[in-house]
């Protein structure tokens, strides 16, 4: 009986020893596990009730508010060629989606008030396409009529509500993949104008803004977990290797500023991204002198 008592406190003990091991292991992947960057998240992520869970993607709109300051942006950055017909698989519709929401932002940052229709059309189209088509269209006819007052901070607004509608939607879809890709099609068109911006006038202070690591970091953990058969289509393999590399060049030395030099290397990775991510429409107009 001794013996056998024995023998289950050296089981209860090894069963401890693996468990806190686990707990341990769990802890640190818990630790190492990127999350949405808490400045990119907007106030209905940080006001509702469990509302930063595994649909919450960055808000476009955050995302444009993190570059405010930077020097305007380049023309031949403002507007770019956009595909011609929707894309056939839901991946690319996602990445366009939230391209061309923040082309929305881009556009009334610069005042080209006049190319709000066309976006909003594409905007109903694209949301249809992801199956939150209803839900989009109320915002279509608001961010018109926004244009037509000159009101841009409801215009910014309505975007934003378009990006949390669709989120909506695709929660009760169950597919966060798409609701990620979105954020990180916003993402790279908000990097892509502000490293255009940069480039044309430096300002080392300022270019601070753009030289975080934790957001690609963030991007590629996501990529990493899309299902299977996403998983397979090439592109996705591309945009996974820019992201490491702009991980890589967004990581300063401790105390270095950032130079023009490394804010050259971010818009060719950014442009090359670009090309992969939004199609090849999407870098016609890339070519700046900064370049």
């Amino acid at each position: 009986m001794k013996k056998f008592s024995a023998v289950l406190a050296i089981l209860g003990l090894l069963t401890y020893v693996d468990s806190s091991h686990a707990a341990q292991k769990d802890a640190s992947s818990e630790q190492i596990q990127p999350v949405v960057p808490e400045r990119l998240l907007d106030d209905t992520h940080m006001n509702e009730e469990l509302g930063i869970n595994e649909f919450t993607a960055p808000s476009i709109k955050k995302i444009f508010e993190d570059l405010e300051g930077l020097p305007a942006i380049p023309e031949g950055s403002i507007l770019r060629a956009r595909p011609a017909r929707l894309p056939m698989d839901r991946c690319s519709l996602a990445l366009q989606l939230g391209g061309m929401m923040a082309d929305g932002f881009v556009i009334v940052q610069c005042g080209k008030m006049n190319e709000v229709k066309p976006i909003a059309l594409e905007l109903s189209n694209y949301a249809k396409a992801l199956g939150a088509g209803e839900r989009v269209n109320r915002h279509a006819a608001s961010l018109l009529k926004n244009a037509e007052d000159g009101d841009l901070v409801n215009f910014k607004n309505n975007l934003a509500m378009i990006q949390s509608d669709v989120e909506d939607e695709l929660a009760s879809l169950r597919d966060s993949d798409m609701a990620n890709l979105i954020g990180l099609g916003g993402w790279i068109r908000a990097l892509d104008a502000a490293t255009a911006a940069l480039c044309a006038k430096f300002s080392e202070e300022k270019a601070k803004v753009i030289f975080q690591p934790d957001v690609p970091d963030y991007f590629r953990y996501v990529l990493d977990g899309v299902s299977p058969e996403m998983k397979e289509r090439r592109d996705v393999a591309s945009i996974m290797a820019h992201l490491r590399l702009l991980e890589e060049q967004m990581t300063l030395q401790k105390g270095k500023m950032p130079t023009l030099q490394n804010v050259e290397a971010l818009r060719h990775t950014t442009a090359a991204m670009m090309k992969v991510a939004l199609g090849d429409a999407g870098v016609k107009k890339l070519q700046s002198p900064a370049l």
